[in-house]
């Protein structure tokens, strides 16, 4: 009997065990996700190749410092001469020979208006600019994670929401069987409370189905690989966050808006490449003043004249320097630099004009989320309060029904109305929370 009885608390043991490792393998594997990892931005593909394009710029940068510097080439050449050829006086006699040179020679640009130094400047304005592309990208993802990380905290809360539903509708059920039992209840009552869990289940099903489609959604912008393992929690509404109020806009929100807001820096970065590239067209008006120099030996065997010099010797005796210096002058070019200095002073009017639209954008963006925020906040208050007063009429409800003073069907009309009030709840808190934290974005250019 002993033996037994230590065999089976033995089994115990080792099921316990066992179940608290597959416990701790699970809290492993889920990770909880919330909304301060910016996992999206670390794995975004579009994110990864802006990065490739920075580092492409910076290159145009050291190659364009690096043309500033004299180029410097080898050269080693030989030829032969066959047959015959006749000389000035005409006398044609047979030319075979052996030319032959080496040398290094060096070029370098001595004037050119600050042209390399202007594409060097240029280069670095397209990196920055690929950079502060990066920013607008990380910015449209953050508002993209930011909106489908609260629609599945959204769809969860509603999964959650008619779980408990059905939940009633089982003790509900429970409660009408026994009544039924003992003919206290028709069977008609037995078969509505039926028809309504299956109602609700089939609801659950749907809440389920658009937890898993937004899950899966969230999990895309993410570049996540299974969304399955997206364990999303709620931090934020842990907190009193419905207790800050945000009024409509105030200047210096509007200013901090428009100063985070990456795509004004962009337009302010093509307005001045379009001023570097202004420079590099009026360079093609100065004149071009290059340099450059040499150092070789020449090498010639005529085959059979008798005074000709060994190799080494030629060598020697043929070495020679040469420095010389190169001008080239503009004189016409059929206009084309007035005309694209023309095109730059209206593509700066251009860019003008797209601050303008955008900055009137984004105030109207910022205007938006303001009235938003302070309509969803009034459908959340409103929402809540008749939650309460439904909820409290349910309990009643429920009572009166068991006492047998109302029918099935007002307590399944009350409890509709329950759940129609509880979604409505969620979706406007979810919906002032995403408005609020999308003006804290505008705002100060982070979320936390």
């Amino acid at each position: 009997m002993e033996e037994t009885v230590y065999c089976i608390k033995l089994m115990k043991y080792f099921l316990f065990i066992i179940l608290f490792s597959l416990l701790k393998l699970d809290v492993f594997v889920q990770k909880r996700w919330s909304l301060e990892e910016y996992y999206a931005v670390q794995h975004n593909i579009p994110l990864k190749r802006q990065d490739i394009l920075i580092a492409i710029k910076n290159l145009d940068h050291d190659m364009a410092l690096r043309e500033r510097l004299p180029s410097v080439g080898g050269y080693l050449n030989g030829y032969s001469t066959f047959g015959h050829s006749q000389d000035v006086f005409g006398t044609i006699q047979r030319n075979d020979n052996f030319n032959s040179n080496l040398g290094i020679n060096s070029e370098i640009v001595l004037y050119q208006y600050n042209y390399f130094r202007n594409q060097a400047k240029k280069a670095t304005i397209q990196a920055d600019q690929e950079r502060i592309e990066k920013d607008i990208l990380i910015r449209d993802l953050t508002l993209k994670v930011l909106q489908g990380y609260l629609e599945v905290l959204l769809a969860q809360s509603l999964v959650n929401s008619q779980d408990s539903a059905i939940y009633f509708s089982i003790q509900l059920l429970d409660k009408t069987e026994k009544s039924a039992k003992v003919g206290a209840t028709a069977p008609a009552v037995v078969s509505e409370v039926k028809a309504t869990l299956a109602r609700e289940k089939q609801q659950y099903q749907q809440y389920h189905k658009e937890l898993q489609l937004k899950k899966m959604a969230l999990a895309q912008q993410m570049n996540y690989p299974d969304y399955n393992q997206l364990n999303i929690y709620d931090p934020q509404l842990g907190k009193d966050v419905f207790n800050k109020k945000i009024e409509i806009h105030k200047d210096y929100e509007v200013q901090s808006a428009l100063a985070k807001n990456p795509i004004f820096l962009k337009y302010k970065s093509q307005l001045l490449e379009l001023d570097i590239e202004d420079k590099i067209i009026k360079s093609g008006n100065y004149p071009l003043i290059k340099g450059s120099a040499s150092l070789g030996t020449t090498y010639f065997n005529a085959f059979k004249a008798n005074n000709t010099s060994p190799l080494f010797t030629q060598t020697k005796d043929n070495f020679a320097q040469q420095v010389a210096v190169a001008v080239t002058i503009p004189i016409f070019n059929k206009g084309k630099s007035k005309r694209l200095l023309q095109q730059n002073s209206l593509r700066k009017n251009e860019i003008d004009l797209l601050t303008q639209y955008e900055e009137n954008q984004q105030i109207q963006m910022l205007q938006k989320v303001v009235i938003d925020y302070q309509e969803n906040i009034k459908q959340y208050e409103i929402s809540k309060e008749a939650f309460l007063a439904t909820k409290e009429s349910l309990e009643y409800s429920n009572l009166s029904f068991i006492a047998g003073k109302v029918s099935i069907y007002d307590v399944n009309n009350i409890k509709n109305n329950l759940i129609k009030t509880e979604a409505e709840m969620i979706r406007a808190k979810y919906n002032t929370l995403f408005s609020l934290l999308t003006h804290k974005y505008f705002i100060t250019g982070y979320i936390n």
